[in-house]
Order: structure tokens, then sequence, then C-alpha cells
């Protein structure tokens, strides 16, 4: 049987890391860049100035005149939210470049939107350290099930079959042995992105973790929530969420019911956005 690592590494094998994607973010490492500096680097990929553009003007952000130049909607935006477009767009190549038949395709991309999106919300509202990085970790979480579904169909099929008494994360560990997450965890990993952006992966699954550990208790309930916002039918949003760990999270009831709010109302604006 594959390991987690296994599959991360045929899929490293089979698409890489975008260029700008480190190039960027070298940028935004460095004390000598300006934001202009970061402008002329947007400027050379047009699906990106474009993307960047409408992500300035766009209901997120609110700017109260037009956003028409890059270096203006670098300014608006911000460094590290135009980091988490540039890991947004790699992730659609990505979700293009692994998707398979074997799956749901609209669950698969609604479970991503929705996961970056109450990630969004609940990580602001609990003031988590570095909390815009949450998104892009909500938006790449399950690419481990893409990479699965491509390599090895019969196992996805069998992880996707629903059991009211087995949910999908304990479906997932006894069918692969490890979770979707551990296999996005590992790609990550192997792309060289900052270890900030995947690090709470492995934890999304470990209620113990989730007991002690605050990004533990975020990342477990941004699952679980993504999880019944795209199977109501099968389970609730709070149902597989304790007490104790929303507390440990910073977080009650009211604001998971803000954040599904939330991630419905912008649902549609991200997709748009993301696939235009």
């Amino acid at each position: 049987m594959l390991s987690a690592q296994d599959y991360a590494l045929g899929a490293t094998q089979s698409f890489a890391l975008p260029e700008i994607c480190v190039q960027i973010r070298s940028l935004l490492d460095s004390n000598n860049a300006s934001t202009d500096d970061i402008a002329k680097l947007v400027s050379t990929d047009p699906a990106l100035s474009s993307k960047l553009l409408q992500l300035a003007n766009s209901a997120l952000f609110r700017f109260e005149s037009q956003v028409d130049n890059i270096s203006k909607a670098v300014n608006v935006v911000g460094g590290e939210a135009l980091y988490n477009l540039v890991m947004a767009e790699t992730a659609c190549s990505a979700f293009e470049h692994f998707s398979s038949d074997v799956i749901d395709l609209k669950r698969f991309w609604l479970q991503s939107i929705y996961a970056a999106l109450v990630a969004k919300h609940l990580a602001k509202i609990t003031k988590t350290r570095t909390s815009a990085r949450f998104f892009v970790i909500g938006l790449l979480h399950n690419i481990g099930e893409l990479i699965v579904a491509v390599q090895t169909p019969a196992l996805a099929i069998a992880c996707n079959q629903y059991d009211p008494q087995i949910p999908p994360w304990k479906r997932q560990k006894s069918v692969l042995g490890f979770h979707y997450t551990d296999c996005t965890y590992a790609l990550l990993q192997q792309w060289g992105l900052p270890t900030h952006l995947y690090q709470v992966l492995p934890n999304t699954n470990n209620e113990s973790a989730a007991y002690t550990s605050q990004e533990a208790s975020l990342m477990f309930t941004i699952y679980r929530i993504a999880i019944a916002m795209v199977a109501p039918e099968n389970m609730s949003p709070l149902s597989s969420i304790h007490p104790l760990i929303l507390r440990k999270a910073g977080l009650e009831e009211q604001d998971i019911t803000d954040g599904i709010k939330f991630a419905h109302m912008e649902a549609q604006t991200m997709i748009g956005l993301l696939k235009g």
C-alpha cells in the first residue's frame, strides 16, 4: 500500500510548483523589495494581473475607487493576499491537472472553496497568527483526494462510500492508512512552500491535538464545517465538533453560523474569480 508521501512524490513529478510562486515569495521575504518590484513581476503574467485587478475591485476589499493598475492593486490587496491569490491560481491549475471522473468534482471544488472562506472568516475573528494563510490552507487542504483518485481510483471510490456510522475522515484512514490532508501536507512540503502554509494539516483529524492546540482546533473545525456544507443531508456542522474544541479555537456556535453564511455569500464570487 502506498504512503501519503508516495502519492505526493508521484504528484510532484507530474505537476511542479509554478516559478512565479517562488519568485513572489522571495520578494515578499526580502527587506529590499518594493511594491513596484512586486508589481513588475506580477505584470509579466497577464492572467495573474487580470485576477489581481478583479480581486482588488471585488466586494472582498470594498476599495472606495476603481483600482486600475497593478501597483495600486498590490497596495490595496497587500503582499500576503497577493501570495494567497497566486497560490489559489496554482490550486486551480493543480485541480484541473489532477481532475478525475471517479469523484464528484463539483463537490470537491465547493468543499475547497467553502473551507477557504470559512477559514478566512474564523481565523480572522479568532485573531489567529498570520490569519490570512488559512485561506490558502483551506483551499488546498483536500488536494490529496485528487491525487489519490488519479493514482488509485478504486481506493478513492472506496473512501467516498457514504456510511452514517463512519465519517469521511475515518473511512480515509481505514482504506488508505492516512487522511487526504496527510497527502496534501506531503505534497506542499515537497513543493517547498513556507511551513506555515501546511504545518497545521497533520492535525486536521487529530482530536487530541484539537483539545490542546488553538490552531489544531481551528483546522479541525474548518474541515468538518466544509464537509457538512457540501453534504448537509449527511451531517450537521457541529455534530462532530465537541464544544471544548470550539472553546479551544476561541469560537462560539454563532461564529460557526456566521462563517457558514459568509462562505455561502462569497462562494460564487470566489469561484468566478478563480475560474474566470
